[in-house]
Order: structure tokens, then C-alpha cells, then sequence
């Protein structure tokens, strides 16, 4: 039974918990803390909580795990999630061994699709050619695994104090030492541990350079932890994944795609060239998709063998077909700072990560179409927005030398900044096309598709989402 003084001092936890919707975890009763001066008694001081998504899974709580040498109890608490399956290990790309792929690669011919595909047999065809790539890397990179780099303050005479810990523990459980020798060797640990993280901390912020300067500002700053969506209406993760998909990709009507592919007669082949000069601008250290596979692999693999990516792209162009592997992606949902209610999905925004293959045929397609749109007149003379050669400095210098012109004539002006955003993520090539183009030019057959998948509650399943044209892609200037 709890004290009148344990109620008073727990209460603002208890009132805080259940503002935000979250229940207690705990077994009324059981003890968290046993102190090792038995003058003191047994308390809780170790609250788990969980909110009303997380509460459907829960199955026990129940501090039955053996001593760790702590005054604390190890508290293990059981999720039941049946649809959830844990993440695959990933791939540690430093250590792949580019000298027994290089040769494979080089050697690699990749099967050419029918003249005449169906969009499902087409989609076969480049699920198997990339699978064939994808095994030679996979099977020659080795998984990471926790290493020295997990902690990097770590040091061998931490080692040594955690065993002297230890063995003090089990001494005074034993009755063989006093709780005073146990709590000395704990003590010792701990600051031993703290001046350890300090001394790293320091040598690290003294050797900040430009690539480094982020990890020190967030090690300095911290890291405010992400919030889970708890959402009005959805109490599961399926419910808050449905919400989220309607809010920020609501249904729209979608065509059919033809029974038979046609091959469009004015579609040049993909050359070695246009792809290196899609990976030149191609970030390694941009996220990847579902499969993991970052930017530097495929730089790679255009070096051992240029002519496997044009074999790949040139059919997907040539068809005007956009395949299924290309559009499965990773939605990232994060909150964003500042909102004073995070139960609505406004209070969030979703980061799509698209497949590295995808983003590399989408700056090829982009080089196409600014080349295509150049020549065709498209583009206002003054149009610096995603536009090879033209930037900020340009968009500022253009609009401050017409302010100028006009003010000298004598005129007044003002300037009109729209948010052009929401109108170019719900277009499509089917309705800008016509917008865009002068009479008599036709759409480019090799229009990238405007549709996507994203990852349901289930690491197996995906749910559809229909897409217009990115804010940042090279077809909005259009």
C-alpha cells in the first residue's frame, strides 16, 4: 500500500500521463527498486506507460529478469505483434567486395523483354534483371554488426570496472562483502563511465570540421524524441497508416494501363553517357528505398559494367511504362515542432524514400525533358527553378533587375509570390501536358507515371497512393 507521501509525489506523473492519453504498464504492488542500505524499503520508481495505439498490443509487464548489479530491476515488457516482423539486418556497403563482383558484373547480359510486353510482363522482366544485380552485390557484402563504433567512449579499463561491479554484487547478495564495498565499486563504474563519454565528447568537438559539423551540433543539442501519431478516430497502426494515406494522398481516379505496350518509334536508346551523368548528380548519402541499396552501389556497377543501366532503361522509355518494383517506397512520418495539438495528421508531414534506381531513370528522364523543352521554347527566358546553370543568385537577380526597369519608367510594381505547391502534387502528365504545351507538340512517351506505393502497418504489404509531379522535380517549372 502506498504511502500518503509516494501518492503526493507520484501524482503529477500520474495527471501528466493521462492528459496525453497514456495508461500505466506497471503491476499495482510490485517493487522496482531495491536499495542496497537496508535501512531504506523497497519503492517504485520505475513508471512505464504506453498510449492508446501501443496499450492494443500490450501482453505482460513483469520484473522477473535476474539482478544486474543495479539497485534498479530490469523491467522486460511483452508487445504482442502478430503483423510486425522485425527488420532485416543491414548490409555494411564499405566492406562489399567489389573485386569479386567487378568481373561478374562486367560478364552480366541481361535478357531483352518481348517487342510487344503487357505491363505485367514487362514488370517480370525488370524485377528479374535487377534481382540478377542484386544478388551479385548482396551475396558479396557482409551484414553489419555491432562493433566498437557503437560506442565509441568505451575503453578497456571501463571493462575492467564493469567486472569489478559485478563481482561485488554477487558478493553482497552472498553475504561474503558489505553493501558499502558494493555501492563504492558501482560508484566507481558510473563516474568512471561519465568522464568517458565527457573525454570523447571533447576530443570530438575539438577536431570539428565542415562534414562533421551536424553530429557535433546534435550532440550538443540533443535530440527531442519523435512523437507516435495518436490520432482522433485510429486506435491502431493500420487505422493511423489508412488516416495518414487519405490525408496526404487522397483517391483520385486512375487510368487503366493498355493490354499490349506499344513501342514508341522516336524514343533514342539510353547511352552510357546519359546515365553518368545522372549519377554525377546522384548524392551517396541520400536515403534508400525498401531494398537499402544506396547511390554509391549503383556508381559502382555503372564503373564495372555501363551498359547494364541503359539495358534496364531503355525499354521502360521506349514503352512509356513506369514498373511496380520502381514504385514501392518507405514513408517516414515526422512531426513537426511547434504544433499545439499532435492529433491531427496536419501536425505531421511524411518523407516518401523512393528506390536509388528510380531516382537515377528520374534524372535521366529530367535530363530528356529539359533538353526537349529547351528546344521546343517551353521555359520563360527567366526560369531558374531546377534548370541546369541557373539558381537562387540568377531568380534574384532577374527579379530585382525588373523591380528596377520599371521603377526608372516610373511605374509601380509589386511582386506576387505564390505557393504553386499544392496545384503541382496533384497534376499528372495526363493534365499538365496540355497546359504546357504549345498546339501541335505532343507529350514525351517516356513521361515518368505520377503513382506510387507505400509501406502499410505490415513490413510485407503496401498500400497505393496516387502522386503528382514532386515540388522539387524538373517537370513543375512546366
Amino acid at each position: 500500500m502506498p504511502s500518503t507521501y509516494d501518492q503526493l509525489v507520484s501524482s503529477p506523473y500520474f495527471h501528466r500521463a493521462s492528459a496525453q492519453l497514456f495508461s500505466l504498464l506497471n503491476t499495482p504492488g510490485v517493487y522496482t527498486r531495491f536499495p542496497f542500505n537496508s535501512n531504506h524499503r523497497p519503492a517504485v520508481l520505475d513508471l512505464s506507460f504506453a498510449n492508446t495505439a501501443l496499450l492494443l498490443y500490450f501482453s505482460s509487464w513483469n520484473p522477473s529478469l535476474p539482478p544486474t548489479g543495479s539497485d534498479h530491476s530490469a523491467l522486460p515488457i511483452i508487445f504482442s505483434t502478430p503483423l510486425l516482423k522485425p527488420l532485416p539486418r543491414g548490409l555494411n556497403w564499405k566492406l562489399t567486395d567489389w573485386g569479386h563482383i567487378s568481373p561478374l558484373l562486367a560478364n552480366l547480359t541481361l535478357a531483352a523483354p518481348s517487342s510487344l510486353p503487357t505491363p505485367n510482363s514487362l514488370d517480370l522482366w525488370f524485377e528479374d534483371c535487377l534481382a540478377k544485380i542484386r544478388h551479385l552485390i548482396t551475396s558479396n557484402t557482409p551484414a553489419k554488426r555491432q562493433s566498437s563504433y557503437s560506442k565509441p567512449w568505451w575503453t578497456p579499463e571501463l571493462s575492467q570496472l564493469r567486472r569489478i561491479h559485478h563481482h561485488a554484487c554477487r558478493l553482497m547478495r552472498k553475504n561474503q562483502a558489505s553493501p558499502t564495498m558494493a555501492r563504492a565499486a558501482q560508484n566507481t563504474y558510473f563516474k568512471a563511465i561519465q568522464s568517458a563519454k565527457r573525454a570523447y565528447c571533447s576530443q570530438f568537438l575539438a577536431a570539428v570540421d565542415s562534414r562533421s559539423v551536424w553530429d557535433a551540433r546534435k550532440i550538443t543539442a540533443g535530440r527531442v524524441p519523435d512523437r507516435f501519431p495518436t490520432l482522433e478516430n485510429s486506435s491502431s497502426p493500420t487505422e493511423i497508416n489508412n488516416t495518414l494515406l487519405q490525408h496526404f494522398f487522397p483517391a483520385r481516379p486512375s487510368t487503366h494501363p493498355p493490354l499490349i505496350l506499344p513501342a514508341f518509334k522516336d524514343v533514342p536508346p539510353v547511352l552510357p553517357a546519359e546515365v553518368s551523368s545522372a549519377l554525377r548528380k546522384c548524392s551517396n548519402t541520400s536515403a534508400p528505398g525498401p531494398s537499402g541499396t544506396p547511390c554509391s552501389i549503383w556508381k559502382q556497377v555503372h564503373k564495372a559494367n555501363e551498359w547494364l543501366h541503359p539495358t534496364l532503361f531503355t525499354p521502360l522509355l521506349t514503352h512509356g511504362y513506369h514498373p511496380l518494383a520502381m514504385k514501392k517506397a518507405n514513408g517516414i512520418v515526422l512531426d513537426k515542432p511547434g504544433k499545439p495539438d499532435y492529433r491531427t495528421p496536419a501536425s505531421f508531414r511524411i518523407i516518401v524514400l523512393l528506390e536509388t534506381v528510380f531516382k537515377i531513370l528520374k534524372r535521366l528522364s529530367a535530363l530528356r525533358l529539359a533538353s526537349s523543352a529547351r528546344s521546343l521554347g517551353l521555359l520563360h527566358p527567366n526560369q531558374c527553378g531546377s534548370l541546369a546553370g541557373l539558381g537562387c543568385f540568377d531568380a534574384v537577380a532577374t527579379l530585382t533587375h525588373e523591380v528596377r526597369l520599371h521603377q526608372a519608367a516610373s511605374f509601380h510594381g509589386s511582386t506576387l509570390f505564390l505557393d504553386v505547391k499544392k496545384v503541382v502534387l496533384t497534376m499528372s502528365a495526363q493534365t499538365s501536358w496540355p497546359i504546357s504545351s504549345p498546339k501541335g507538340v505532343s507529350p514525351p512517351p517516356w513521361l515518368p507515371g505520377s503513382s506510387l506505393s507505400s509501406p502499410n502497418a505490415s513490413a510485407d504489404s503496401y498500400s497505393k497512393a496516387r502522386l503528382g509531379f514532386s515540388a522539387r522535380s524538373r517537370l513543375a517549372p512546366l
